[in-house]
């Protein structure tokens, strides 16, 4: 299941996730209705896709997405948005917003996805973090919050969850070209692509790639783990 699916990074991941074999629950809200197009290009890929429409940030909206699913391997939480305020402006409802779709989201979808991986005593959960979760940034204090939570989450996750054999890592994005980057023009993509080392963004895919790595067979031995996928904005070690 990969949320926020119709579009950016989700899409992506949703067609990664079709060309190496995998079934494909796409989650996005009701208005988007570009999903049902991604459905079409998974269905290419000669695999199963389900269509499963709600908003994240609602409980109860999650616990239906869930409904008839027997058994689910891998979770990609990945919905969510970007909005800049002053912080000094910054509305509740603006910060409650951003906190319910990015961290209670997350943890919404994780709680009712454990329960199945729970019994398989197997599962991936990739959260979809960003470097501003690590590094903060003017203007998006509550974006950062949220997503500064999804990494916290991401590791206490890994701890509790590892003896049932689910491993829990988060991919942290840099500033990615997805279709509402490129919406704010190129005066705004060159302004942020000179912030990174390589002087670029990320392209969707090569984010989808590192996902599709920490769903597989390859990073058996990874849980807890935050990969940056920055062009070298964040660097560890």
């Amino acid at each position: 299941m990969i949320t926020g699916a119709g579009s950016g990074i989700g899409k992506s991941v949703a067609l990664t996730f079709a060309e190496k074999g995998a079934n494909v629950i796409l989650n996005d809200l009701p208005s988007q209705a570009s999903v049902y197009q991604v459905k079409e290009r998974v269905e290419r890929h000669g695999v199963q896709c389900l269509v499963k429409l709600g908003d994240v940030s609602s409980s109860g909206e999650v616990n239906k997405l869930f409904v008839g699913i027997e058994r689910l391997d891998i979770l990609v939480n990945n919905a969510g948005f970007l909005k800049e305020s002053v912080f000094t402006e910054l509305s509740d409802d603006e910060w409650d917003k951003m906190v319910k779709v990015h961290l209670y989201g997350a943890f919404y979808c994780a709680r009712a996805a454990v329960k199945l991986m729970m019994k398989q005593r197997a599962g991936r959960i990739v959260n979809i973090a960003s470097d501003l979760g690590q590094l903060g940034c003017e203007r998006l204090a509550h974006y950062s919050a949220a997503k500064g939570g999804v990494i916290a989450l991401t590791k206490s996750l890994a701890r509790e969850l590892a003896p049932y054999g689910i491993l829990v890592n988060a991919v942290a994005p840099g500033g990615t070209l997805t279709p509402l980057v490129e919406r704010l023009g190129p005066e705004y993509v060159a302004e942020e692509s000179a912030r990174y080392p390589l002087k670029r963004l990320g392209r969707p895919e090569e984010i989808a790639n590192v996902v599709a790595f920490l769903a597989s067979d390859d990073s058996s031995f990874m849980t807890g783990q935050v990969v940056g996928v920055n062009g070298g904005g964040v660097m560890y070690g």
